[in-house]
């Protein structure tokens, strides 16, 4: 029994020891580590104070090319590729230095490493290696590579390589969803027509077997619609495809291609050199009377930018559709200055049964001016719904109407305007009609609208005639505020 007692404590003695001695080398090897990238970043932070300025001045055609490519050059060390995207790619080029940037890659050896990364040819460094280089880590874990082939997609989408479009068409299909991710945004970025079907086709996998690919609606919708307007013919097929959800897709992305090009141009205009004949035709003749009403309301969009004179009755068309969010869409793709003698065919709209409809078709009228002012009156004087009557009387007084409409009361040049102003009085829709009064009305407009309003039994109209009574200098208009006053006080009694 002491014999075996002795070797448990031998043998734990041992471990122990070994215990302890392992420990000494993991805090050895974490404090030559940590001394060694303290070195390897004071070397990048000296490299990149030396080199920044050369990029910079390179970039910025400040610099002979070949002599900056030739400093670039000189940088050596297995690290020199980490620091040449470190410098190159530290921020986002603008157009002007992107085809000098894209060229420093080319002849530094980037975009074929790159390429050959993507590709899926990443070698496996040393330990040493490894450990010298930020990435190395990750080259030398196999499951931990797609990394680095989604940041050479990333890079090559950055300084828009266009010959790299097929490598990249091709990592849409890998098994790493992140992969696919980025090569979806990098195809965006560098815009290849050629590569723009292919999406196309990714498009049709995520809607018809989702589970077919890892990528997701939203970025292959995304990199579609950042391509320029004339690639949108590539989508002629989805647009007759029988699957309305992607008729629908097709339809969405070339709104919003079309309405990113059309962004803060008022008079903007979609011809067939633009958008090609077949596509106008398909815009005009098919997707209108498609049986998804989501694609009758999203053709709206396009169909309003549209030279072709059938673009308006197609749009009046959808305005009297049975779905209302078809013609709510249809009424907002009308506010356009080119479609103001349309404005009392969408008159109408004002009464529709949907109170969103009503909405969009008053603000669509506010921009037509007179013509869209004599819908608006004509409607608020004769409709019956209240509801509607109190949305006008909300836009006559946020859009600043309330002055036009008391001077043309005053001129007696529309005869309507009496009508208007009894209707808001009606609807206690008085504040802002009494604040013009106050401060900048004519006096002879002030003498006009006592005859008219003055015995009226509105509060707000009331307070402002004693107060009219009370303090005002003009003479004549005092005591005509105070007859309304008298006027009323009999009526009252009576």
């Amino acid at each position: 029994m002491p014999f075996l007692i002795e070797n448990i404590i031998r043998v734990v003695f041992v471990l122990f020891v070994i215990i302890l001695l392992g420990n000494f080398v993991i805090i050895g090897l974490a404090i030559t580590r940590r001394q060694r990238r303290e070195k390897y970043f004071q070397r990048i932070d000296t490299l990149r104070a030396e080199f920044r300025p050369v990029v910079a001045r390179l970039v910025a055609g400040r610099m002979d090319y070949q002599e900056g490519l030739n400093r670039l050059k000189g940088i050596s060390g297995p690290d020199r590729f980490y620091l040449w995207e470190q410098l190159l790619l530290e921020k986002r080029p603008s157009s002007v230095e992107e085809p000098i940037l894209r060229q420093l890659c080319e002849d530094l050896g980037l975009v074929r490493t790159w390429q050959n990364r993507l590709s899926g040819r990443v070698d496996r460094p040393s330990v040493r290696e490894a450990i010298a280089r930020p990435e190395g880590v990750i080259e030398r874990v196999g499951r931990l590579r797609f990394l680095i082939r989604a940041k050479s997609a990333e890079n090559l989408g950055i300084i828009r390589h266009r010959a790299s479009w097929p490598l990249l068409v091709k990592a849409l299909n890998d098994p790493y969803p992140d992969l696919q991710s980025v090569a979806s945004r990098a195809i965006a970025a560098i815009r290849e027509p050629e590569s723009f079907l292919a999406l196309v086709a990714q498009l049709h996998k995520v809607v018809l077997d989702a589970s077919s690919t890892a990528l997701s609606l939203r970025s292959v919708k995304s990199a579609l619609v950042s391509f320029p307007l004339e690639n949108a013919s590539g989508l002629l097929a989805s647009l007759r495809h029988p699957n309305r959800r992607i008729r629908f897709l097709a339809t969405d992305i070339i709104r919003e291609m079309v309405s990113r090009e059309a962004e803060g141009d008022e008079n903007y205009e979609l011809d067939r050199k633009i958008l090609g004949t077949e596509l106008v035709e398909t815009c005009l003749e098919q997707l209108p009377f498609d049986e998804n009403p989501d694609v009758r309301a999203r053709s709206t969009g396009v169909i309003c930018f549209l030279s072709d004179p059938r673009s308006a009755p197609v749009l009046l068309t959808l305005l009297r559709d049975s779905a209302w969010f078809v013609r709510l869409h249809a009424v907002r793709a009308l506010a356009r200055r080119k479609f103001l003698p349309q404005a009392v065919q969408i008159g109408p709209a004002l009464s529709d049964p949907n109170w969103r409809v009503r909405e969009a078709a008053v603000t669509t009228l506010r921009i037509f001016g007179s013509a869209g002012l004599a819908q608006l009156t004509d409607h608020f004087v004769n409709t019956e719904d209240v509801y509607s009557q109190e949305q006008v009387a909300d836009v006559f007084q946020r859009a600043g109407l309330i002055p036009e409409l008391l001077r043309r009361y005053a001129a007696a040049d529309d005869s309507q305007a009496p009508q208007v102003l009894a209707q808001l009085a009606r609807l206690g829709k008085t504040s802002y009609m009494l604040s013009v009064l106050t401060n900048n009305a004519e006096p002879d407009l002030r003498k006009k609208f006592l005859l008219g309003f003055g015995r009226h039994p509105d509060p707000q109209i009331q307070a402002w005639v004693g107060q009219v009574a009370a303090s005002e200098t003009d003479l004549e208009i005092r005591s005509m505020a105070r007859a309304a006053m008298a006027g009323r006080s009999l009526a009252g009694e009576r």
